[in-house]
C-alpha cells in the first residue's frame, strides 16, 4: 500500500519532527510513504500509483489538495492528520493527532472499505472547492488582517487579536443574497454578514449550525442582518454558550444548495472574504452543491 504525505512546508504549524514521526508509523503499519507538498498555485502532483492520500495541515491545505484533484479528476480516498491552526475537518472525522494513533487507524479504515468511507458532496465557490467554511463580515476582516508572525506563535488566538483590533474601526457591509432552497425556490435577502457552513464545527469547538455535517447535500448558511459590535457580540457569546445563534433576533439559518451574491455599495465590494481560514483574493459570486464528492477515509479504532 502507498500513502502520498502531503504537507505545506510554508505553514505556520509546519513541523518536520512531526511529519516524520507520522512517516514512520505509516511505515510501521506496513505502507510505503512518499512525500508530496502543497503549492498556492494548486500545480502540486498527485502520484497515480498512491493508494490513499494524506495531507497533514488543515482545512487550509486540505483544501489545496482537493481543489488540485477535482481538477485532475483524481477519486482517490483522503485523510488528514491535524496539523495546521484550524482542523474542522479532523475534528468532526475524528481522526488524532498522535502520529502512531491515527496511522495505525487510519490503516485499519483502508482495509475496512464497507465501513470506513464517508462521501462527502463537493461544494465550490466561482467552481472552486473548499471543504468547511466560507464567510463575509467582521470575522473576514480579522483573517485578512492578521499578523502571520503571531499565528506562527500563538495559532488561532491572532484571529481574536485581530477581531478586538477592529472595535476601533468597525466595519460595515451590506449584501444581497439570492438562496436556492431544497425545494426548489428561491430566497431573495439582504444582511450585513454571512457564513456559509459545510462542516459541523467553525473556527475551533464553535457550532454555527447545529445541523451541518460533511456528508449533507447541502449547505448552511447563516446570515445577520445587521452586525454592529453589540450586534456581533451578542452572536460571539450565543456561539460560545453552545446555543444556535439563530435564536437571536437578527440571525437567519437556511439550508441552501445554491447562493449568488452582490455587495451593495462601495465599501462593501472592498470586503475581505475567507475561505478555510484563508483570505480569498476576490470576492466569490456563486456559491453551489455539485455533483462530485470527496471520499474521505475514516478511522477505526482497535
Amino acid at each position: 500500500m502507498i500513502v502520498e504525505l502531503i504537507h505545506n512546508p510554508a505553514s505556520g504549524t509546519y513541523n518536520e519532527h512531526r511529519l516524520d514521526a507520522l512517516s514512520r508509523a505509516f511505515q510501521a503499519c506496513g505502507a510505503e510513504v512518499r512525500f508530496g507538498r502543497t503549492e498556492r498555485n494548486g500545480q502540486f502532483e498527485i502520484l497515480p500509483d498512491c493508494d490513499l492520500v494524506c495531507v497533514s495541515g488543515g482545512d487550509g491545505a486540505l483544501q489545496l489538495v482537493v481543489t488540485s484533484m477535482a481538477r485532475a479528476k483524481i477519486l482517490k480516498p483522503l485523510c488528514v492528520f491535524p496539523a495546521g491552526t484550524v482542523n474542522l475537518v479532523a475534528m468532526e472525522l475524528g481522526y488524532s493527532d498522535d502520529p502512531a494513533t491515527f496511522a495505525r487507524e487510519i490503516m485499519a479504515g483502508y482495509l475496512d472499505k464497507e465501513n470506513s468511507r464517508l462521501a462527502a458532496p463537493m461544494v465550490t465557490f466561482d467552481g472552486q472547492p473548499f471543504v468547511a467554511c466560507l464567510s463575509a463580515g467582521p470575522d473576514g476582516q480579522a483573517v485578512a488582517r492578521h499578523n502571520p508572525k503571531l499565528k506562527k506563535r500563538f495559532g488561532g488566538a491572532a484571529y481574536g487579536w485581530s477581531l478586538i483590533r477592529l472595535l476601533g474601526n468597525w466595519p460595515q457591509f451590506r449584501f444581497s443574497l439570492a438562496l436556492e432552497m431544497s425545494d426548489e425556490t428561491t430566497d431573495h435577502l439582504n444582511c450585513s454578514a454571512f457564513y456559509v457552513i459545510k462542516a459541523h464545527h467553525y473556527a475551533g469547538n464553535w457550532v454555527l449550525a447545529p445541523s451541518a455535517r460533511l456528508n449533507s447535500r447541502h449547505f448552511q448558511v447563516i446570515l445577520l442582518t445587521r452586525a454592529r459590535r453589540r450586534d456581533f457580540l451578542r452572536f460571539i457569546i450565543q456561539i460560545a454558550r453552545g446555543r444556535d445563534p439563530a435564536q437571536l433576533d437578527f440571525v437567519q439559518s437556511l439550508p441552501a444548495y445554491r447562493l449568488t451574491m452582490i455587495a451593495k455599495d462601495e465599501n462593501s465590494r472592498s470586503a475581505a472574504f475567507q475561505v478555510d481560514g484563508d483570505t480569498l483574493a476576490t470576492q466569490p459570486h456563486e456559491i453551489r452543491m455539485t455533483n462530485q464528492a470527496v471520499t474521505y477515509c475514516l478511522p477505526l479504532s482497535g
